[in-house]
């Protein structure tokens, strides 16, 4: 099981963005959770972390977070049947909002409250935001909501009037520091090279994460497998993709793009290296295909805060680059 899976918070106390710990530790010492929130921040932040472990608020036998119950452990399995996450990216539309809104009317199997949880939920169609926003206007008593997003403001505007805003930002280097190192000390009796890292390469590590508590768990993750690793990030010849990419040579493209990977860069990292080089171009040249190459590479990225594979939706945009007929 990798890092990020095996060390994911599973407490609000263990939330490493404090906005975040604080607004939720407020809400539920207050006895009143709503029944619609909307978590909006960039990727890797923890969004879908917290929507899990609001459900265990809600939800936990003992009325707290024990993760010891048949409710938190399935929460935290992802099996919990009173707990549905949806894919707004592949259930946009109006019959996915449809079918849910038939089956909120259903009392919990087992649980106390039904919680949905909707990712990517701009995504949703224009017909299924508002028959998703009927839904939010009158809520079951046993039903909660959670929508996570990373663009809010592409959702109506009456969804977000009848949603508590949880928001999430990049993280800091403190919250990243702190999340990093609660791993570092439940890992340090298995792996060594862990244990040993100097404070120069994990400052390294969550400067290379750009705000990202994903990005700098898996970027530790490499470190603890290679403590080397670190010389060679950075080291991504970006000229040479761009040349590559200009004599239309698709596997050599795929393979600096994996090399780059491999090296410890991230795929936010080297798309924005690429984009950079290719603005400078821009500039000089006004060249419409450079234009192209760019509008390619900027549609992909919507794709990316979806697909389960990163890397995917740029290999897939460069690739149909190289394949256009002059």
């Amino acid at each position: 099981m990798t890092f990020y899976l095996k060390y994911r918070p599973q407490t609000i106390e263990e939330l490493d963005m404090q906005s975040v710990r604080e607004s939720l530790t407020s809400i539920v010492k207050s006895g009143n959770i709503p029944h619609a929130f909307l978590f909006a921040g960039p990727k890797g932040t923890g969004k879908t972390s917290a929507a899990r472990i609001l459900a265990k608020v809600i939800n936990c036998e003992s009325k707290k977070i024990c993760n010891k119950c048949e409710q938190c452990i399935s929460i935290t399995k992802g099996s919990n049947i009173d707990v549905i996450e949806m894919d707004a990216a592949s259930n946009r539309g109006i019959d996915d909002i449809r079918v849910l809104r038939d089956t909120i009317r259903l009392a919990p199997v087992k649980a106390k409250a039904k919680i949905y949880i909707i990712d990517e939920a701009h995504m949703l169609t224009t017909e299924a935001s508002n028959a998703l926003l009927k839904t939010l206007e009158e809520p079951p008593d046993h039903v909660y909501f959670i929508l996570a997003t990373t663009n809010p403001e592409k959702l109506i505007d009456t969804i977000k009037s009848r949603t508590t805003l949880i928001q999430f930002t990049k993280a800091t280097t403190e919250e990243t520091k702190r999340s990093l190192k609660r791993i570092i000390k439940k890992e340090k009796f298995i792996t060594k090279s862990v244990m040993l890292i100097k404070n120069e390469e994990l400052d390294q590590i969550i400067k290379l994460s750009e705000g990202s508590f994903r990005d700098a768990v898996k970027l530790l993750e490499l470190y603890a497998k290679d403590s080397g690793f670190l010389k060679n990030v950075g080291s991504f010849n970006v000229d040479e993709l761009i040349k590559s990419l200009f004599e239309k040579n698709s596997k050599d493209v795929i393979s600096k793009i994996e090399d780059a990977i491999k090296e410890g860069n991230g795929i936010d990292r080297i798309t924005k290296d690429i984009l950079e080089k290719l603005q400078q171009k821009l500039l000089q040249t006004e060249d419409s295909k450079v234009i192209t190459l760019i509008e390619y590479i900027l549609g992909a990225q919507e794709f990316n805060k979806v697909t389960p594979i990163e890397e995917l939706p740029l290999e897939v945009a460069l690739t149909k680059w190289c394949k256009l007929e002059e």
